[in-house]
């Protein structure tokens, strides 16, 4: 009878059960964990990638919106990657890449010299190549194109990431 009341009177978990609920307990939390973490991993890649996107088509808006005032017909690019362009107002303006940065001279005549100030940011990306090309247009006698192209790149921790914005341009004389 004596062993029937103890029997009766325990409740509760043995020891086993409760180091194996709490081992279980343990592994779901740290799966838990990791899925969260990595979840955030791929969320800040993400936005890291979309970043970067933007960054470089804001640098690239603001470049190709700068060359719709330029005269096509007397852009000289006297070394590679840099361009100056005569402005419809009898100025010059000149465009090149430097130490991996698009640079932008509001009043120049040559690549060499001062006033050269950066459109980009090295942190952010690189900017690898700069290529302007002109041509006459066949449909409008006094039009010139521009056909440009801005590559950009950038160190990720999934490698290198490039990127290249292309556009033409349209110059009509005034």
């Amino acid at each position: 009878m004596l062993d029937r009341n103890l029997a009766q009177k325990s409740h509760g978990y043995s020891l086993i059960e409760v180091i194996i609920a709490a081992s279980l307990g343990a592994i779901i939390v740290m799966t838990a964990q990791q899925l969260l973490q990595w979840q955030k991993g791929a969320q800040h890649s993400s936005i890291s990638k979309a970043v970067f996107m933007l960054n470089g088509q804001a640098v690239a808006g603001e470049f190709f919106s700068s060359l719709s005032n330029t005269v096509v017909d007397g852009m000289q690019s006297p070394e590679r990657g840099c361009y100056v362009f005569p402005t419809q107002d009898g100025a010059s303006v000149g465009f090149r890449v430097r130490h991996y940065q698009l640079q932008h001279n509001p009043m120049t005549l040559d690549c060499a010299g001062y006033g050269w100030q950066s459109l980009t940011d090295r942190a952010q990306f690189k900017v690898l190549e700069l290529l302007v090309e002109t041509s006459a247009s066949l449909t409008h006698e006094d039009s010139s194109k521009l056909f440009i192209t801005l590559s950009t790149s950038r160190d990720t921790k999934e490698g290198i990431q490039e990127q290249q914005f292309k556009r033409t341009i349209t110059v009509f004389p005034q």
